[in-house]
């Protein structure tokens, strides 16, 4: 495949015929460790690594971590033998929630349209700053990082682009603390040259597929022909086509602060097991305390995921999505009962479990108002969050116990 950047078959970044717009993506750089440094001076300068355990994994390291190959996602065992030396924390999640809402704040001040899209990332509409601010959008986005840098004192990087793919795409460029400005109509000229795990959605798996076959940049990836990646992956490679070409229409979606769009917990197991009935009653209870916390919100979630992590350090997860949103026990365990049955591999040591429930909405949703037992079961469910609450989670039964076969 050749590798020479081209133009592709239609503009990446523009449509023909659409609007100009100037879409700024912010992340916060190693954005845990970057907290725990501002929160404790002394640490500035040191390798940070925010991880908790032997048996767990890297949450953030700082960039003088990050020089001797430490990584997110990395197990924490593997990090302290590349950098002994390091200062290892445990999450503080209290302090990393307030830098994430005051960053957010801030990101407000300069634009109304502001999606949160993780804890320390999100997207900025800057398309009207010359209106609001009477101001180019590139000066307004780096008067907004500079802001955020001298306020919170964390380093934090962003690109604008045309669009919240080119822009999440040119971030990486930036990285640290720095802004890198694309004209949208030129944004290819950088992008193309990317490697193609540089586009969203393209993780290890599916960069090996695309390597095998000589697709290693960006530009190689658009000039591919659509039916080898249907071949491939399916419908997602029509829509990865799309993503590659820059034709990415999506609007900067503002929501409420501090709307939370998914609830999860993960658990590291105290050792690698073949128990999987005690690996099932695990992720039942991690399932009822967040159906608990999505209760207390006054929410409910259509999509629950489970996740298995093995000793080998590979990920297997699945996902089900349900007919109507729910917060309800029973309906949500039994979710998990069949996502187990389909993600657990017999045989290999189970090392991290999680569970998360997304596609939430609040009450107000359109549901089946005629179900009249949903609401019996959610109160019934409160009551239980209520006697767990005070006086512990094991001082009442699961809401059922679970009768799918365990894997051989």
């Amino acid at each position: 495949m050749n590798n020479a950047v081209q133009e592709p078959p239609s503009n990446p970044v523009e449509p023909r015929g659409r609007a100009v717009r100037y879409i700024l993506h912010v992340d916060a750089d190693a954005f845990f460790a970057s907290v725990e440094q501002t929160l404790q001076p002394e640490l500035r300068g040191k390798a940070v690594i925010v991880g908790g355990g032997d048996r767990g994994v890297v949450s953030a390291a700082s960039y003088e971590a990050r020089a001797f190959g430490v990584r997110s996602a990395m197990p924490t065992v593997e990090a302290r033998r590349l950098c002994p030396h390091a200062i290892f924390l445990e999450p503080n999640f209290r302090a990393y929630k307030d830098y994430s809402r005051r960053m957010f704040a801030i990101m407000e001040e300069y634009s109304p349209m502001v999606e949160a899209t993780s804890v320390d990332e999100g997207y900025v509409d800057l398309t009207g700053a010359l209106r609001l601010h009477n101001a180019p959008p590139w000066e307004i986005a780096h008067r907004m990082l500079d802001r955020i840098r001298s306020t919170l004192e964390i380093s934090v990087s962003g690109a604008l682009a045309g669009s919240k793919t080119a822009a999440k795409m040119a971030t990486r460029l930036a990285k640290p603390n720095g802004l890198l400005y694309l004209e949208p109509n030129r944004a290819w000229i950088i992008l193309g040259r990317l490697p193609v795990h540089a586009v969203p959605g393209v993780g290890k798996r599916a960069r090996q597929l695309l390597e095998q076959r000589g697709i290693t940049t960006v530009a190689d990836l658009a000039h591919t022909p659509p039916r080898l990646l249907r071949s491939l992956f399916g419908v997602w490679g029509e829509k990865l086509l799309q993503i590659a070409r820059g034709n990415d229409s999506r609007p900067v979606r503002r929501e409420p602060r501090g709307a939370q769009k998914s609830y999860s917990k993960d658990r590291t197991l105290a050792q690698d097991t073949l128990d999987y009935e005690f690996v099932r009653d695990m992720a039942r209870k991690l399932a009822e305390k967040l159906a608990a916390r999505v209760r207390e919100d006054g929410q409910r979630a259509a999509t629950v995921t489970f996740k298995v992590r093995y000793a080998d350090f590979v990920d297997c997860s699945r996902s089900m999505t349900m007919w109507e949103p729910t917060n309800v026990n029973a309906e949500i365990l039994d979710c998990i009962d069949r996502l187990f049955w389909k993600t657990v591999q017999p045989r290999r040591p189970i090392r991290q479990i999680g569970v998360k429930l997304s596609g939430v909405c609040s009450y107000g949703a359109q549901l089946n108002l005629f179900d009249s037992r949903h609401e019996i079961k959610e109160r019934r469910d409160s009551a239980v969050d209520a006697i767990r609450q005070k006086y512990g989670f094991e001082s009442i039964g699961a809401s059922g116990d679970g009768n799918l076969p365990l894997p051989g």
